[in-house]
């Protein structure tokens, strides 16, 4: 874990379902410093407490997603104000395989930026690691295409996200008169990951609702 990643910390034992967003600034000691963290639903500074369980996710170098659960140790003054948790050894840190990331079927907003031109279309359905979109009229993609994509999330609460990714097309396929053009995400950030990972949950949770 290199200094400057973005972390994504969820309380373990909060009665509200609330994540933070945090920065590495310093290791340690057996100990990570990271920035006082900044509530992803409110935007505003969260204070936490010592002896506090956490649980922390984040994306390294190779886009892969690790997690693990650690402890509030203290807080350190200096130039930047900072907070200590419990550094994890290398056996307590646990992998999130892209195998794990749940496609839904989804149809919401999607810009595609291919080159010097700007498409819209939606999305037939999507997941953390990548999306399927509709190929409209006028649209030309090729396997390996880079693309720039704007995603529109709606969330349950009627908070939109917004998520900005970079993507690479794997295949396109025609299912009867419909072409679909596949799409991986590339280098997302541990923030754009949470909110890919929180659609599709509140997804799956609307349809298990029916």
């Amino acid at each position: 874990m290199k200094i400057g990643t973005v972390l994504t910390i969820e309380p373990m034992h909060a009665s509200q379902n609330d994540k933070y967003k945090s920065r590495l600034v310093e290791v340690s000691d057996n100990k990570l410093f990271i920035d006082y963290p900044i509530s992803i639903s409110t935007n505003k500074t969260v204070f936490l407490t010592d002896g506090m369980q956490l649980r922390v996710t984040y994306t390294d170098d190779k886009n892969d997603a690790f997690s693990f659960e650690t402890e509030v140790k203290g807080r350190k003054n200096t130039n930047i104000p900072m907070i200590s948790v419990e550094a994890p050894e290398d056996k307590d840190l646990i992998k999130i395989q892209r195998r794990q990331f749940v496609r839904v079927n989804s149809s919401i907003d999607l810009s595609i930026k291919s080159g010097a031109a700007t498409f819209t279309t939606v999305t037939e359905d999507i997941s953390a690691g990548g999306l399927s979109f509709i190929i409209k009229n006028g649209m030309n993609f090729e396997q390996g295409d880079p693309l720039e994509l704007f995603i529109v999330l709606p969330m349950r609460n009627g908070d939109i996200q917004y998520v900005k990714v970079e993507g690479e097309v794997i295949r396109t396929k025609q299912v009867e008169r419909v072409h679909i053009g596949m799409v991986k995400f590339i280098d997302l950030t541990a923030l754009e990951r949470q909110l890919l990972l929180r659609y599709t949950f509140e997804c799956q949770l609307k349809l298990k609702e029916k």
